[in-house]
């Protein structure tokens, strides 16, 4: 139990980068105060994304591997990756409002971006080994407790440092001060919650040394005289991630730039998202224990939701919209790596759940270089459609995953 919690607890620290620094806070910040113009700024982000993306796809097998070949591997890289995805996430604190640090803002989120999916995917590889027997319910447990923690911080923010007039600290206004400073707040929240897992928490992996090359070892998973059951799971992942991608990178910064709302106001819509997404995680995972089922459910609904948020004109059904498609986004993500974890044996859960990451990234440049391409052409209500077309194509593919079989 007390590994259940300090994994959960990593999860309310970790879920800073994508939810704050990606999805609402620094994304809106940088669009609208950074970079030249919205569009402009709007396709520079989902493009340094779709980078990183590329370069943690490629290297997130081999570091997987090495973490299942060292002695307590997955939890000595974890430690590394997630110190340096926090001191990314402080650097924003040196951001200025203006054109001259677009080049350094771009830099700084694609190496958080890298580091952040590192630690995520090695986190991920120690769930079994923090779990309860019911892993559908742990593996919810700990996502609802992430999108709990963001709501907090979230709160935190506004009531500190974004609505007052005058905010608690004395913080300057001037170059958005109290605005880059908030960076700092959640880079100490980051390291905070994540020390329980990192220091106290006592693992027993053995190094499974092995003489197969990796890139044999790849292809067991993959491929036996066609896609493996693994093959074909991932290949759905693979193109449902892209267009969930798009959706949690760009929900910000349409909620700006195209509806009109403030960055407080996005905040405010994130911390009621938050609290959707964490009720989604616990009712999923508790009541429903197919996981594959509640895939291709909350796929589906996601892909209704985003069609309404690419039509909408009303700030009011935006905001509703987005909450709704927040309770389905955590259980889709929640049952997806429980999936990937019963498939896979435990001595190569670092590779098995590198290979995860690498199904979610490879592919990864092309959701949002297509949608910043669709936005930097035509407008951003359809570079924000275009998600629609991935989400229903894994949909379709998550059909063929025999998920009983294993």
């Amino acid at each position: 139990m007390k590994k259940l919690i300090n994994f959960s607890l990593y999860d309310a620290g970790n879920s800073v980068f994508p939810m704050l620094v990606l999805s609402a806070f620094t994304s809106s910040y940088f669009v609208n105060h950074v970079a030249a113009d919205e569009q402009l700024g709007t396709a520079l982000w989902q493009l340094t994304i779709g980078l990183a993306g590329i370069f943690i796809a490629i290297l997130m097998p081999y570091i997987g591997n090495r973490a299942d070949n060292m002695l307590n591997g997955r939890q000595r890289l974890l430690r590394l990756f997630s110190f340096i995805c926090i001191f990314a996430i402080g650097l924003f604190y040196f951001v200025l409002p203006t054109q001259d640090y677009v080049l350094t803002a771009l830099v700084i989120v694609f190496f958080g971006s890298v580091t952040y999916e590192a630690s995520n995917s090695l986190y991920n590889s120690i769930m079994k080994d923090c779990s309860s027997d019911d892993l559908t319910l742990s593996s919810g447990l700990g996502f609802g407790t992430g999108f709990l923690g963001g709501t907090i911080i979230l709160a935190l923010l506004l009531v500190t440092l974004v609505l007052p007039m005058q905010n608690i600290f004395g913080i300057s206004m001037d170059n958005y001060l109290h605005l880059r400073f908030a960076h700092i707040i959640l880079a100490c929240w980051f390291l905070v919650f994540c020390i329980p897992l990192l220091y106290f928490s006592k693992f027993d992996q053995r190094a499974s040394i092995s003489s197969t090359k990796i890139s044999q070892k790849v292809k067991n998973f993959l491929w036996d005289k066609g896609l493996t059951n693994i093959g074909r799971y991932l290949l759905a992942r693979m193109l449902y991630m892209d267009g969930l991608i798009i959706v949690s990178t760009s929900i910000g910064i349409f909620g700006t730039s195209v509806i009109g709302l403030s960055i407080g106001q996005i905040l405010i819509v994130g911390i009621i998202a938050n609290i959707a997404g964490a009720f989604g995680c616990y009712l999923i995972g508790a009541v429903f224990k197919n996981d594959k089922k509640t895939v291709i459910t909350t796929l589906l609904m996601l892909s209704l939701i985003v069609i309404a948020i690419s039509i909408n004109q009303d700030p009011r059904a935006f905001m509703i919209l987005t909450v709704a498609g927040t309770f389905f986004a955590g259980p889709l993500q929640s049952s997806s790596r429980v999936i990937m974890a019963k498939l896979i044996p435990n001595e190569t859960q670092g590779l098995g759940f590198g290979m995860f990451t690498f199904s979610g990234k490879a592919t990864a440049f092309i959701g949002p270089v297509c949608a910043a391409a669709l936005t930097f052409l035509f407008s951003q209500r359809l570079g924000f459609a275009f998600s629609i077309v991935l989400l229903l194509l894994g949909m379709l593919l998550m059909l063929k995953v025999s998920y009983k079989q294993n």
